[in-house]
């Protein structure tokens, strides 16, 4: 590696680490925002959560590498999240079942 490739690599990381911190401070300041959506709390949570994506996003690109991966990769693991998604699913229907909604 020279030394110009390792100083465009610390560039990189000097800005997902900023970007992260500006992540950080967006979470903390969506903490004390009132989000009413009918007296729930369904909108901060919407809201932490798409903050969190995004950061997880930052770290999974660059530190591990996943913006350079192949595109088989990303099918992977598109499939991993939605049977992930369908396993959480899951019991939310059985539970409504037992409910009576149906």
């Amino acid at each position: 590696m020279t030394s110009n490739n390792i100083t465009h690599y610390i560039s990189n990381y000097r800005k997902v680490f900023i970007l992260l911190l500006i992540g950080t401070a967006l979470t903390v300041w969506a903490s004390y925002i009132e989000f009413n959506v009918q007296d729930s709390i369904a909108g901060a949570i919407f809201v932490g959560l798409t903050i969190a994506i995004i950061k997880g996003y930052l770290v999974a690109a660059n530190f591990m590498h996943l913006n350079s991966e192949k595109k088989m990769i990303y099918w992977i693991l598109l499939l991993t999240v939605f049977f992930l998604t369908l396993l959480l699913f899951i019991p939310v229907l059985w539970d409504l079942n037992n409910l009576g909604y149906k």
